[in-house]
């Protein structure tokens, strides 16, 4: 569920910052209060971008999984399986969820104007351009093999997965992969039919540019690993 009117519009190195700096958060702990804040700081984003039902999904989930270190631990399984798994969970969806706001809401082209900027070689803008458009390709392809299968009485879910496994392989698997080396050489011939790997300047139709929004974010980062620190350090 998407609009156009987008109210916050980050730059791209701004997503990129808080992409790693979510990853690197999985090697630290940090307190709760954090974890929350970043599940709201991303669900806001998305509201941003449109995303209202990704918002309303990442929002529900998370406070779900906080909620089960609230369950008592005198109750079976709760200690050994329960708890641990939601904790792995919970700090390893904060980098994937970014991650995909990364790509949901930033166009190839502004994505290439920014690294550019950042003085990278322009094989791996490219690369990152041509990455940036593989995967929605690959997630739409996805979407048509689930309702081809549909069509034929075969639901894709996690039980049919369990209970038919060889079927899953053969009409999902398959299809996929075959679908992704196409996807590939399609994606890199068009990159070529459009000169994006023509000697010379380029100039782009939209440009990155840093505003006060991307100042917040990196403000708010900055604050997370100095609350990380001073609770490893025991001044709070």
């Amino acid at each position: 569920m998407k609009n156009q009117n987008v109210k916050v519009s980050l730059d791209p190195r701004t997503k990129i910052f808080l992409v790693l700096a979510m990853g690197v958060s999985i090697t630290i702990l940090v307190p709760i209060y954090v974890e929350v804040l970043s599940a709201l700081l991303l669900a806001f984003l998305f509201l941003t971008n449109g995303q209202v039902r990704a918002a309303l999904k990442l929002t529900l989930f998370f406070f779900f999984l906080a909620a089960l270190t609230y369950l008592p631990e005198s109750l079976p399984g709760v200690t050994s399986v329960i708890l641990p798994v939601g904790f792995m969970v919970r700090r390893f969806m904060m980098p994937i969820v970014a991650g995909k706001y990364l790509i949901d809401s930033t166009p190839v082209g502004l994505i290439m104007n920014a690294l550019e900027k950042l003085k990278l070689p322009y094989s791996l803008v490219i690369t990152v351009a041509v990455m940036f458009r593989f995967f929605p390709t690959l997630q739409e392809e996805y979407a048509n093999i689930k309702n081809a299968m549909k069509m034929r009485g075969i639901g894709l879910n996690a039980l049919n997965v369990i209970r038919k496994p060889l079927l899953t392989l053969e009409y999902v698997m398959v299809p996929l992969l075959s679908s992704a080396s196409r996807i590939g050489d399609e994606l890199a011939a068009a990159g070529h039919t459009k000169g994006v790997d023509a000697p010379g300047k380029k100039v782009r139709y939209k440009t990155a540019r840093f505003t006060l929004a991307d100042i917040f974010i990196f403000l708010y980062i900055v604050a997370v690993f100095v609350a990380a620190a001073g609770t490893r350090m025991y001044i709070w």
